[in-house]
């Protein structure tokens, strides 16, 4: 979800309000694509300023103020640097007609970008039409909420979408009209427009509405079939669903948007399958998360987290345990990878994504601070928590503290502590187990040895699990100092021990835990990519690849050159056919080079639009070898662009740039189990 705060923050902090309070605003707004412009009237409602103050509205800088009246007489006004001061202390009701033109452009390249906004905050055009809620399209008084009756028009086809309800939509001649009316209290809306086709549903007294282009128009009725289920199941989990209507919207460029009572995926998300079970009931649960209830963005953003818990984890949990496993798995490597120790920061400076690494931080270690609170709590508790937030939060700006109370009141447990570790710490604990013994006693057997961790201590509960002969036992541990003593009696011979096997507990992982990934190339400070001498203009071809992968920049050398360096500190990538002077790999198991062709567990890879993509750690495992093996340069221009999306990944087949393969290399060691078998004293 993006929340583009900080225009809108940094405008009430600078201009205060003078006592306007609520209002409701008439808006009747014609969008013209062709020349990039919205013709605006806006008629607002309110208290009169006191007498000798000003009324103060924010409105887009670039305005152009045509006129502004209290019913037909003209008022004075200024208006500088964004806000629109009016003297009508005698008026409770305003009309100011204006134009403005939005014309952000899209970047040419987006592979590279990672601001999910691409910059771009407001743009009307001939492809469509997007207007942030911070790009200042409308009038709104500086510090207060308004409710809205918007009339959207535009050429014949053009449709407008906003937060509300869908009153009408006509087509008369030349023009289509849309009318919503907003009945919930907001700051300000945002806007998109487009060639859409409209399909509807509801789920009890909730509206479902899709908007989509002519290529996804079949798309409409799954979509809608999604937005029941994930509302229903929300409304058990947190209260009533908080807005009217829900509205899936297509947007032009590659966007996920949560918006108050709508979402705004761009035609390339939208098609992907498993959207509807991923981005959809993310920003389904920002209706709740950032939407009805706001977030105090000074403070720390909450609301990622807790939409990343509650439907990109949690559906994985009611899916199956194994999937929810491998999601926390998931969250620990991406973390472990992206935020090396001098680039984190505590999640009460997390504000927005503007990187894989602010994602790493801001989604995944948050969304963990909810499990382990889960955990801490019990399920009763913290749904019970979950429940009173939306329900006391409605209409709110929430931070971490006011969801502290919540859970606390849930629970009957101070929580100051748990907070305050998790949440105002950068980092995280590395957990790993010392100088375990296994001795043979009268009565079974006595585990001995010790946990260490970070300095300074994190206070955990830990999950231990020993595999006896007779079977496992499971308990936990209260470690709370650098070193934790271990004296656990079992009644048959232990196998082994192993710390947290279930991945509930958020930590740093050690080295050997990791396998190579993308991510590990995306994370690299130190890059070389190698060309095979004869393929230098694949290049070209892999562009998007090394935009993708913040590779741009690095040393390029052609592989004849490598063969008289020193790489033993150097991440490298190999671009190139698999048969032209490829550096000596060594490879897993079940897997093979040979000439132009490559074989995984059994499988051949010899056509001309195959390509193999896969990451290695080199011979120490301190630097990371990255392989782009294709047989022609289509193949590669065919694939380059896709491959950053699965960073958790080691590698990739794709065929004429489908995916075919993705997998991950197994990790066999970790500092965190220990096996008795060899060292029992009988």
């Amino acid at each position: 979800m993006l929340r583009l705060f900080l225009t809108v923050l940094l405008t009430i902090l600078l201009f205060p309000s003078f006592g306007r309070g609520m209002t409701s605003q008439d808006l009747t707004v014609k969008l013209l694509p062709n020349q990039h412009l919205l013709e605006g009237s806006a008629i607002l409602h309110g208290e009169p300023a006191p007498p000798g103050q000003e009324t103060v509205y924010f409105l887009a800088p670039e305005a152009d103020i045509l006129t502004v009246k209290a019913g037909q007489k003209p008022l004075p006004y200024r208006f500088e640097n964004g806000r629109l001061l009016i003297n009508a202390t005698s008026s409770s009701s305003l009309t100011v007609d204006y134009r403005i033109r939005f014309d952000n452009p899209l970047p040419e390249k987006m592979v590279s970008i990672e601001d999910p906004s691409f910059g771009i905050d407001a743009t009307i055009t001939e492809q469509g039409t997007y207007l942030s809620e911070s790009s200042g399209w409308h009038p709104r008084p500086v510090g207060g909420k308004s409710t809205y009756r918007i009339t959207i028009t535009g050429p014949s086809g053009l449709l407008g979408v906003t937060s509300g309800k869908l009153l009408s939509l006509t087509t008369d001649g030349s023009e289509t009209k849309t009318i919503w009316q907003v009945a919930v209290p907001e700051k300000a809306l945002a806007l998109a427009a487009g060639p859409y086709h409209m399909e509807r549903a509801t789920v009890g007294e909730v509206e479902l509405l899709t908007f989509m282009r002519d290529e996804n128009e079949e798309l409409a009725r799954p979509y809608l079939d999604a937005c029941r289920k994930y509302i229903q199941l929300y409304q058990e989990l947190f209260g009533p669903y908080p807005y009217p209507s829900f509205s899936v919207v297509e947007n032009f460029y590659p966007t996920g948007y949560g918006l108050p009572g709508w979402t705004l995926l761009g035609s390339s998300v939208i098609k992907l399958p498993f959207i509807r079970h991923t981005s959809l009931p993310h920003e389904i649960a920002h209706a709740w998360w950032g939407n009805a209830i706001g977030i105090d963005y000074a403070s720390g953003n909450w609301g990622e987290g807790l939409a990343t818990y509650v439907a990109d984890y949690y559906l994985k949990e009611l899916a199956s345990a194994t999937e929810a496993l491998e999601y926390r798995l998931k969250i620990l490597r991406d973390y472990s990878t992206l935020a090396a120790d001098n680039s984190d920061f505590p999640l009460v400076d997390f504000r927005s994504r503007m990187s894989k690494r602010d994602q790493a931080i801001g989604y995944g270690k948050s969304a963990m601070i909810y499990h382990m609170l889960r955990h801490k709590i019990g399920d009763s508790a913290f749904w019970t928590g979950l429940r009173l937030v939306a329900k006391n939060g409605r209409g709110q700006i929430y931070d971490w503290g006011d969801l502290q109370k919540q859970f606390e009141e849930a629970s009957g447990i101070d929580l100051n502590l748990f907070f305050s570790q998790w949440l105002t710490r950068s980092g995280a604990p590395t957990i790993k187990l010392a100088k375990m013994t296994s001795d043979k006693t009268t009565t079974g057997w006595q585990i001995g040895g010790e946990v260490i961790q970070t300095d300074p201590p994190y206070r955990i509960n830990l999950p231990i699990a020993v595999k006896t002969e007779s079977g496992t036992v499971d308990l936990s541990i209260k470690i709370n100092e650098e070193r934790t003593d271990i004296n656990i009696p079992v009644s048959a011979r232990p196998l082994s021990l192993e710390i947290d096997p279930s991945n509930h507990i958020f930590r740093r992982l050690f080295p050997e835990e990791q396998p190579a990934t993308i991510n590990h190339l995306r994370a690299s400070r130190s890059r070389v990519i190698i060309v095979t001498e004869r393929d230098e203009d694949i290049l070209s071809a892999a562009s998007d690849l090394l935009r993708g992968l913040h590779w741009q920049d690095a040393e390029i050398i052609s592989a004849k050159e490598s063969q008289k360096m020193n790489f033993e500190k150097r991440d490298t990538l190999f671009i190139g056919r698999p048969s032209n002077a490829l550096p000596p790999i060594s490879l897993p198991e079940k897997f093979a080079i040979s000439g132009q062709e490559f074989l995984i567990d059994g499988n051949r890879y010899d056509q001309g639009e195959d390509v193999l993509f896969m990451v290695l750690l080199s011979n120490k495992g301190e630097q990371v070898r990255g392989y782009l093996l294709a047989n022609s340069k289509t193949a590669i221009q065919q694939t380059a662009r896709r491959i950053p999306h699965y960073g958790r990944y080691s590698y990739l087949v794709f065929r004429a740039g489908k995916n075919l393969v993705k997998a991950t290399w197994r990790t066999e060691s970790s500092p965190l189990k220990h096996d008795f078998k060899q060292d029992q004293k009988h």
